[in-house]
């Protein structure tokens, strides 16, 4: 492990995630609130896998998941006061575009 301590923090941006995942599937919030808490877990595994090795690919699985969840947070903010089970097809179109684009560059 290359950054034992920066490795092992990681955990808290795993294990508290998937636990919100789930709550939120048992209570049965909008699939947009799941996506928040598995975003948050894929960041806290990409930060973990480029802090156990420090590689280059590593640092895009850190770097890029980033990207993506805060792309579903700006979703679920600009989506607060909508009717419940709607899609904003326009925004989301935007959000995945831009994803796209950051993602090309970082390639």
């Amino acid at each position: 492990i290359a950054e034992f301590w920066n490795t092992v923090s990681n955990l808290i941006m795993i294990i508290p995630p998937i636990f919100g995942a789930i709550q939120s599937v048992r209570d049965g919030l909008e699939k947009r609130y799941i996506a928040s808490y598995l975003a948050l877990t894929v960041v806290g595994m990409g930060s973990w896998c480029f802090h156990m090795t420090l590689k280059y690919e590593m640092q895009l699985l850190d770097e890029l998941p980033m990207i993506y969840s805060c792309c579903i947070f700006v979703y679920c903010m600009f989506e607060c006061f909508k009717m419940k089970n709607s899609v904003n097809y326009h925004l989301l179109f935007i959000l995945v575009l831009f994803s796209l684009i950051v993602t090309t560059v970082y390639l």
